[in-house]
């Protein structure tokens, strides 16, 4: 019951904030999911992808793909939505919104960091023997979800073109462990939505 009244709290977020995206500075983004670090030891001699022999190092493949758009020359939105196989090998994934603060820019570098919620969801590891529950994850069946009010990324960016930017992040790919990604950005739309400069060239990356 709680996972559908989040779904519709997350769908009205987005309609609402679609409006005003439509007219700003905008790109799109899609990296690659890699290695994460696991924080705790909940469960951790479940991890079937582990890299080294205490587990909290993983391999978790999957994708994430957002779009950002700009209030200001500093600070934007950005709706986030990813999929990966998880370090059990059950599919995982969360949506998430952000809002973003640029930290750095100089020449053809930026970082950015980004706090907002997120809906973490994976495939129950209930079905995994040895499995015991921590109460993280609240069990619907066949997936599991957490809530987490307040989530983030830390991405660095270089500037490859005038549209184009290489991007690494550091994500918190669910509520225990942070994950590496690595992609590309591209950005649609560089007018400004009233009078604001121009904030993604040249001196912005």
């Amino acid at each position: 019951m709680y996972s559908k009244y989040i779904s519709i709290v997350f769908v009205l977020i987005i309609m609402g904030i679609s409006n005003y995206i439509a007219k700003s500075q905008s790109n799109i983004n899609i990296k690659l999911t890699t290695l994460s670090y696991q924080f705790s030891d909940n469960n951790i001699e479940l991890v079937n992808r582990k890299i080294g022999e205490s587990g909290k190092l993983a391999f978790e493949p999957g994708l994430i793909f957002a779009y950002e758009s700009f209030a200001t020359p500093a600070t934007s939105i950005k709706v986030a939505m990813s999929l990966y196989y998880d370090k059990a090998s059950k599919l995982a994934g969360f949506p998430q919104v952000m809002v973003r603060f640029r930290i750095f820019n100089a020449y053809k570098h930026s970082m950015s960091m980004g706090i907002g919620p997120a809906l973490y969801f994976r495939q129950s590891w209930s079905t995994i023997e040895g499995y015991e529950d921590d109460g993280v994850y609240t069990d619907t069946g066949d997936w599991q979800y957490k809530m987490a009010w307040l989530s983030g990324e830390l991405e660095y960016n270089y500037y490859l073109s005038k549209n184009s930017n290489l991007s690494v992040s550091l994500n918190l790919i669910n509520p225990e462990s942070l994950g590496l990604a690595i992609g590309y950005k591209y950005w649609i739309s560089k007018k400004p939505k009233r009078k604001r400069g121009c904030i993604s060239c040249p001196n912005f990356h």
